[in-house]
């Protein structure tokens, strides 16, 4: 249970992702506000202490530049954010970064991997497989069924 005691806002319009990487950070040990458009990502975060965003880049209502910014400015403090998206190009990979996204994760990607720099951008976890090098590293794809699409 790595992730035990923090609060991560998860947005992902997918559902079955949204179900799939809640109930993977939930089972290590994370709670997890799960969102399925930045309107509920801002209000279901309001008052809450999020210790991580967790938000796919392209949103029914936005995107999650726009939603970084209005956390941000609603909360104060930087809290560390990484993307998840299926858009692979450096446009979508440098809009990410411009706007605040320290981790980019190309889908489908591995959870374990998810998890570990969640650990890397809060607390020390012990070893993980993530890459310590920052923003340009992805996730490789998962061979299991459980990866996100």
């Amino acid at each position: 249970m790595r992730l035990h005691g923090l609060t991560i806002l998860l947005v992902e319009d997918d559902a079955d992702n949204l179900e799939l990487i809640g109930s993977f950070l939930e089972d290590e040990g994370a709670r997890t506000l799960c969102a399925g458009s930045i309107a509920s990502a801002l209000a279901l975060s309001a008052g809450e202490r999020v210790d991580v965003v967790v938000s796919d880049l392209e949103l029914a209502d936005g995107d999650g530049c726009g939603l970084l910014a209005a956390l941000r400015s609603r909360d104060g403090g930087d809290v560390p954010a990484i993307a998840v998206t299926g858009y692979s190009t450096q446009t979508w990979r440098t809009k990410a970064a411009n706007c605040g996204f320290v981790r980019y994760a190309l889908k489908p990607f591995s959870l374990e991997t998810l998890a570990g720099w969640i650990c890397e951008l809060t607390r020390d976890c012990g070893s993980s497989d993530a890459p310590s090098a920052s923003y340009p590293q992805e996730p490789r794809p998962a061979a299991a069924s459980r990866s996100p699409r």
